[in-house]
């Protein structure tokens, strides 16, 4: 039996995974805004999904909510494609969807 990990260690061990693999720029910046990691310039900051599922994000040296991310059902869907490329399991899988749960709760 696996022993469980702290949320933290399945941060960086799903961040350690998908740095490894190859995705465009901007998908690269969701992904690094959702794990608290510094992979892009500018880095984006924040998200927020408005009601109609919407998703704009604040990056480094903006004042607002100004970068048109995507819609929030293409990110699931996103990030359930490059899981099984990046090899990520359950627990991290449920990790990066949980974080996009938080951002369309703070949205």
């Amino acid at each position: 039996m696996l022993p469980i990990r702290e949320p933290d260690q399945i941060r960086q061990d799903c961040a350690r995974k998908l740095r490894a693999v190859q995705v465009s720029e901007h998908f690269q910046a969701i992904l690094g805004c959702l794990l608290g990691e510094n992979w892009t310039t500018p880095r984006l900051l924040e998200m927020m999904i408005s009601p109609d599922g919407h998703m704009v994000g604040r990056c480094e040296g903006q004042p607002g909510f100004s970068t048109f991310l995507g819609a929030s059902e293409d990110l699931i869907r996103n990030i359930h494609g490059v899981a099984s490329v990046a090899g990520l399991d359950g627990d991290e899988v449920g990790y990066l969807v949980a974080k996009v749960a938080e951002v369309k709760r703070a949205g």
